[in-house]
């Protein structure tokens, strides 16, 4: 049998179907009898393709024949193929990124598209994976054009079959990214036309999967909670079947939260206990994913102590897993990816003309500054974040309580030079005390003297008071009245968060935005546009 005959037998077969092996085997076989390095080559990756449990072996296998009688072009792909594996099948992103890296060295000067592009596409999910999404977009997007392009003036049908593959996996990484920028309308739009594309075809059953998945996210978010329901459940079991257990977590994810929604606490339950079984065999989670313990440990809350702990656990081992790769892979991706893209646009330049050397170092400053950019804004959101949560727990412990910071100092002060009768004391008091029940301080252009007149007293005693027994002065005490009210506003109606800046400043009695932002700033250590951005992120609303 001739090479060409024998893979016949099994090219058309599904993925990881066993059955093939043989056939696979008797093709490595006749390639080693006749040192046909090529064919072996290609005998090793068809392995890789349909032996599900050994496929590292054979992809290393590929990679080492590769490496001693094959093309750049040969060597690029094969390691392109070996951090597919990582990523899919193992979810190891630093692996994973090495071995794409080194297929894009190895690409350079290649005179396939096909394979350029593909690379790329994998980049862009890391970066995806990274929170970089404006970055991911743009690879998406370009890989998209070239793959549909290519899909439809090819005539080959293997060719054909690869290019529209090319297209569906973009199309769902597109739809992906726009959901995780709150473009929610062009998501769900991406994932019908991407189910549209695959209906009716036994070869795309993975990427239909996927799509269905886009839609029943998008049906959660319309509050359309049956269809939301019907289109998870419908993409769960190729999901599963592939074994492809982060796409399945974020399923169970949703469908969480869809009978979450719905009250229907024992199934909400279950599909978040499955996302926990998912975290456990494979340690791993998806970013998406990781709230759905912030509901195990409150529904088990005064109920199982031991579950509630275990949870607990589960939560802040998901963190640390989580945030453990963002250093190594946004430093790898950026200095061995990003800068190299640079390097290699100077280079050519320089061959060009030297005037244009100019061009290729403003492009490497550009580039640094980009890096710069990327490095500060990860710390400033990391400390951003770190302010959010300080002030959320004071907030949930009761240290941050309205009428805890309203009332009184009960601690002696050392110093006590009052000039005030117990008498006035008293009456100051009762009389402030009311100011702040019935949120008087919520009108503008209140000053020490006015209100001094509108409790009966003068504006010295009132000054004496509030120094003696708030431990501030006037100014301070209107400001944290005015910024706890607005704070507690924000974290318990969500109708605050769609205010502007001037409106909230409005409805607490500050007459300037600028104002209001450093005063809130001051207080609670975060800008009120940051607190709000992570108060939606936190609830999960646009």
């Amino acid at each position: 049998m001739t090479f060409s005959e024998i893979r016949k037998s099994y090219e058309k077969m599904t993925i990881d179907d066993i059955n093939a092996m043989p056939f696979v085997k008797l093709y490595i076989e006749k390639a080693k009898k006749e040192k046909k390095f090529s064919k072996l080559i290609q005998g090793y990756r068809d392995g890789r393709q349909f032996d599900y449990k050994n496929k590292m072996k054979y992809a290393d296998s590929a990679l080492t024949v590769s490496l001693q009688h094959g093309t750049n072009d040969d060597i690029s792909k094969d390691y392109l193929s070996k951090g597919i594996l990582y990523y899919f099948y193992q979810k190891k992103y630093k692996l994973a990124l090495n071995e794409y890296l080194k297929a894009y060295t190895y690409s350079k000067g290649s005179k396939d598209q096909y394979h350029h592009y593909k690379v790329l596409y994998h980049i862009g999910i890391v970066k995806g994976h990274l929170g970089y999404f404006d970055e991911a977009l743009e690879h998406f997007t370009s890989c998209a054009a070239f793959y549909n392009l290519n899909s439809n003036i090819n005539d080959h049908e293997n060719e054909m079959f690869n290019y529209k593959k090319g297209y569906l996996n973009c199309l769902h990484q597109l739809s992906v990214i726009n959901r995780y920028l709150n473009n929610l309308a062009k998501s769900d739009s991406l994932s019908i036309l991407g189910y549209r594309l695959t209906a009716d075809d036994s070869d795309f059953d993975l990427e239909q999967s996927y799509f269905l998945k886009g839609i029943g996210i998008s049906r959660y978010y319309k509050k359309d909670y049956i269809g939301a329901e019907k289109y998870l459940q419908k993409s769960l079991p190729t999901i599963v079947a592939r074994n492809d257990f982060a796409w399945a977590s974020v399923v169970y994810y949703y469908l969480g939260k869809t009978f979450e929604a719905q009250h229907n606490i024992d199934r909400a339950v279950d599909c978040y206990e499955k996302v926990d079984c998912i975290f456990n065999r494979h340690d791993f989670i998806h970013p998406e994913v990781y709230k759905s313990y912030h509901y195990l440990i409150d529904n088990y809350k005064n109920k199982d102590i031991n579950k509630q702990l275990y949870y607990t656990n589960q939560l802040l081992k998901a963190d640390s897993l989580i945030s453990k790769d963002f250093p190594y892979l946004s430093s790898k991706l950026h200095n061995d990816f990003d800068r190299r893209t640079l390097i290699e646009a100077k280079e050519e330049i320089e061959k060009s003309s030297g005037k244009k050397i100019v061009i290729a170092q403003i492009l490497i400053v550009s580039g640094s500054l980009v890096l710069g950019f990327f490095i500060v804004r990860y710390l400033k959101d990391q400390k951003i974040k770190k302010q959010y949560d300080l002030l959320q727990n004071r907030i949930a412990d009761g240290s941050y309580n309205f009428n805890n910071i309203l009332s009184e100092e009960s601690a002696e002060f050392p110093v006590r030079k009052t000039s005030l009768t117990p008498e006035i004391t008293a009456e100051i008091s009762q009389k402030l005390l009311r100011f702040e029940q019935e949120q008087q301080f919520k009108k503008k252009g209140l000053t020490q003297k006015s209100i001094a007149i509108k409790l009966g007293t003068n504006s010295h005693y009132l000054s004496v008071y509030i120094n003696e027994q708030k431990g501030i002065n006037f100014n301070r005490y209107m400001a944290e009245l005015r910024i706890n009210y607005i704070t507690n506003l924000l974290n318990t109606n969500n109708k605050y968060l769609n205010y502007t800046i001037e409106a909230l400043a409005e409805e607490c009695g500050i007459a300037a935005r600028q104002n209001f932002s450093n005063l809130f700033f001051d207080i609670n250590g975060i800008r009120p546009t940051d607190y709000i951005k992570n108060r939606k992120r936190e609830l999960g609303i646009s």
